[in-house]
């Protein structure tokens, strides 16, 4: 029969050694705070990642009228033209040039307002000569002094071949004016040559165009009165939102 200290010396002998327990929390502790250290890369990189995501500006696809899609921002393959750059597309190009020329040629009470955001869309030096030509012929003081209302109905817009961003547009603007006392009305019939230069798009220039050029001469004979009696090529309702927008 067993005794009691032949059972403690059992007991004793099947029992691991202090230093083999304590050498297992050891080796457990150092696979644990290895594991923590090789989560932080990991935990980095992700957040590095969700960052760059999120600061990449949004996919913005562009149908085409043949009805091919490219990516804006990103010249199509087989192309080096950028769709992004201002000048490349005819439908904004020709708007901007349409929007340029009836605030220029309107003249109502708001005048100073369309007047300002034309000359804005001039480049220094042309705004500078036209408003030296202005000035000149006293232009501002002749429309207060006659009262004098202008409507401007564009007729046709055509690109000049072989010159980039140069066009050429067919309008009539009805001037009204009183005198003594009677109101009259004159149809002046115009041809206007524009042109274009293109320059980075901005915050204070998102078109990223300028008119560069501008001159006007009046039509005569069978041609001017094709042209005013011509449809207009932008409605009423269109005027009505390029004057409201400025």
């Amino acid at each position: 029969m067993k005794t009691k200290a032949d059972r403690t010396d059992e007991a004793s002998l099947v029992r691991p050694k202090y230093y083999e327990v304590d050498g297992a929390l050891r080796a457990n502790a150092n696979r644990a705070w290895l594991l923590a250290f090789l989560t932080i890369p990991i935990a980095l990189a992700a957040i590095g990642f969700a960052v760059s995501v999120r600061m990449q500006p949004p996919t913005v696809i562009r149908i085409g009228p043949n009805g091919d899609a490219s990516v804006v921002g990103k010249p199509a393959k087989g192309s080096v033209t950028d769709l992004a750059t201002a000048g490349t597309d005819q439908f904004l190009d020709e708007a901007f040039v349409k929007r340029f020329l009836t605030s220029y040629q309107t003249t109502h009470v708001r005048r100073g307002r369309s007047l300002a955001a034309s000359l804005n869309m001039m480049t220094r030096n042309l705004r500078g000569y036209t408003l030296k030509a202005m000035a000149d012929d006293n232009t501002r003081g002749k429309i207060d002094d006659g009262q004098i209302q202008s409507v401007f109905h564009l007729r046709e817009l055509d690109a000049v071949s072989g010159e980039p961003l140069t066009y050429l547009i067919y309008g009539v603007k009805d001037v009204h004016h009183l005198s003594n006392g009677t109101e009259v009305t004159d149809h002046f019939v115009n041809e206007y040559r524009i042109r274009v230069i293109a320059d980075k798009r901005s915050d204070t220039n998102p078109d990223g165009l300028w008119i560069a050029e501008y001159s006007e001469r009046p039509i005569d004979g069978e041609r001017r009165n094709q042209i005013l009696n011509a449809p207009d090529t932008i409605t009423s309702s269109e005027t009505a939102a390029n004057q409201g927008g400025q």
